[in-house]
């Protein structure tokens, strides 16, 4: 055999022609190997902003994966209106420097106050940056109260008013041990308190009294409303609210104006 190659003997396969050979069958191979799968590969298409790929005569829409939702921030905490308009002018955390990124102060209600950013991401999240509560005494309303109980609720959660001084004269004018006697046509109530066994004082109550409670911030007036006052058999008092929605209103309008003023040229826009 070794001798025919050398001679070339018509008819033999030298090494160089098997190695073409072998080459050639392996580019066919691999260009039909190539053809097959570019066949058997989906077209994908791009449609209004969406992808979808077909096989044959089935199209199926391609899901984006979904995107890492925001890293939510602890929002400064803030308890005046006017350390919140400190904290917005001073951006100590350099987020209101961006001119295009307009952030929201807004007066969710008569005590409260929150820095929202734009909705921004995949998820149209909004990141609160700030938050002001005010701090206010906690007033008890629709509850009879002992004389005593009453009159400290009164003089420390109510501005000092002509009606407040009122409220508490009377008040303070009621014992346990005294008797009393109530004449209620529903609009005024007549109280009479035997302060001894020879006198007696009429008290006349209107209704509803107008009165100023501490309930929102102290930066702002705080909105008066009518209470109805009563007292029952046991010579205890009470205040019933007859104005709640509407002091509530007042409030957030003048929380608004309060911070438009103070806020007046910086990046944000004050929504009440």
């Amino acid at each position: 055999m070794t001798e025919r190659y050398d001679k070339g003997v018509p008819g033999d396969i030298t090494p160089e022609a098997m190695r073409a050979e072998t080459e050639f069958l392996y580019n066919a191979g691999a260009k039909a190997q190539k053809a097959l799968d570019d066949a058997r590969r989906p077209d994908v298409f791009d449609v209004d902003g969406h992808k979808y790929i077909s096989t044959g005569s089935i199209w199926q829409r391609l899901k984006p994966p979904e995107p890492e939702r925001m890293v939510k921030m602890d929002p400064f905490p803030t308890y005046s209106l006017k350390g919140l308009a400190d904290y917005i002018k001073s951006d100590p955390d350099g987020i209101f420097q961006d001119e295009k990124i307009r952030y929201i102060v807004h007066v969710t209600g008569p005590s409260r106050v929150e820095v929202v950013s734009p909705v921004t991401g995949y998820y149209k999240e909004r990141q609160m940056v700030a938050v002001c509560n005010a701090i206010k005494p906690d007033i008890v309303f629709d509850t009879f109260m002992d004389p005593e109980e009453f009159q400290i609720m009164v003089q420390t959660c109510f501005q000092d008013t002509e009606n407040r001084a009122k409220v508490l004269l009377l008040a303070g004018s009621l014992r346990k041990e005294q008797t009393m006697q109530t004449a209620d046509d529903g609009v005024s109530q007549k109280v009479t308190v035997n302060a001894g066994v020879a006198t007696a004082a009429d008290v006349i109550v209107k209704n509803p009294v107008t009165l100023i409670p501490w309930r929102t911030f102290r930066e702002i007036e705080q909105p008066e409303s009518p209470f109805v006052l009563r007292f029952n058999e046991d010579a205890k008092a009470t205040l019933f609210t007859g104005d709640d929605a509407g002091w509530k209103m007042r409030a957030v309008e003048m929380i608004g104006e309060w911070l438009r003023t103070a806020l007046d040229g910086y990046n944000v826009e004050v929504i009440a």
